[in-house]
Parts: structure tokens; C-alpha cells; sequence
């Protein structure tokens, strides 16, 4: 075998690489669309749920173009006019299965919560999602609240009051850094 014959194979195959790499390069820069700060289908449905209306809000966005978050916190969506929606995934029985819009009133209270997804154990763990257990949250603006759990769904029930207490103290810092706090 000689010299070219051994090196003509793998010289055509990193060529293929390199090739198709540059092909997928190329695609994903043409067709790529930036989200970032973009209210989805599933964020407005839940403004609408909690506010009547998705109309006037905008998601925050930093000095340096990034989607504004505080710890636990994915997004933040406010109107302006003092009606602020925290997006949180907390983990209930499963990891991340809890995805909410936790809102707050003008006076700093939750006023409602959309479930936006749900991963939990059907039939206990999506009892957090029930709207008796869900009004249970609204008028809190401490985090050192009392929420009974439901039986049968204790980690989804868990899960709801620590997505709700991070809620609290996101918005606290929020209003913190704008001078209202």
C-alpha cells in the first residue's frame, strides 16, 4: 500500500468535516432568531390569566442587553405601571417541574399565578394547580408566609411555596434597585 493510499482516506474525511461544519455554521447563523426579551405565546396567556390582558408588557431587559433575573428567577415582566410578573421553574416532586408566572399587584402583592407547564405526578402533583389552591397565594408580600400543603402532592406543594417566596424577594430587590423599596 503505498504512502497516498494510506493518507488518502482520512484526508477525505476531515475534508467532509470540516465541509459539513462550515454548511452547519452557516445555517444555524441564517436562521437563528434572537428571543432574548421576547414575551412567548405561553407568557402572554399567563399575563392574561393573572392580569386580563398581556397589552403594555415588556420583559426587562439589562444595561447590557440581557434578560433581567435574580436568583431562581428566569424573567421579569412589568407593565410600567407597577404590575410586575416573576417567570420561575422550581422543582416539586420532579426537577424543574413546576414552570409559573407568579404576579404582583401595584401595592407589592401576588394577585395570581399561572401555571405555564407542569411535570408533576399526574393526578397529586398537578393538584397545585387547582385555582382554590392557587388563590391561596394571593395578598401575600412577605416571605415568611403560611400556605397549607395539599396531601398527597408535599414536594409539589413545596415547590409552589418556594417558587412563591422567590417571587417575593425578587420583587423586593426589584424594587430595591428602583429606588421604591
Amino acid at each position: 500500500m503505498t504512502t497516498k493510499e494510506k493518507i488518502m482516506p482520512p484526508l477525505v474525511l476531515t475534508l467532509i468535516c470540516v465541509i459539513s461544519s462550515a454548511l452547519l455554521v452557516f445555517a444555524y447563523n441564517l436562521t437563528y432568531v434572537d428571543t432574548t426579551g421576547i414575551i412567548t405565546d405561553k407568557l402572554s396567556e399567563g399575563l392574561t390569566e393573572i392580569y386580563g390582558t398581556s397589552g403594555g408588557f415588556e420583559m426587562l431587559i439589562n444595561d447590557d442587553g440581557t434578560v433581567k433575573t435574580f436568583d431562581g428567577v428566569t424573567s421579569v415582566i412589568d407593565n410600567g405601571s407597577g404590575k410586575t410578573a416573576f417567570e420561575i421553574t422550581a422543582d416539586g416532586y420532579s426537577k424543574g417541574g413546576l414552570h409559573l408566572l407568579i404576579g404582583f399587584d401595584e401595592s407589592g402583592a401576588v394577585c395570581g399565578i399561572s401555571v405555564l407547564t407542569i411535570g408533576e405526578t399526574p393526578g397529586l402533583g398537578t393538584k397545585v394547580q387547582d385555582s382554590t389552591y392557587l388563590d391561596s397565594f394571593k395578598g401575600i408580600t412577605s416571605p415568611d408566609f403560611q400556605v397549607d400543603g395539599i396531601t398527597g402532592a408535599t414536594y409539589s406543594s413545596k415547590g409552589m411555596n418556594k417558587a412563591v417566596e422567590t417571587a417575593v424577594n425578587a420583587y423586593s430587590q426589584l424594587k430595591e434597585e428602583q429606588g421604591n423599596g
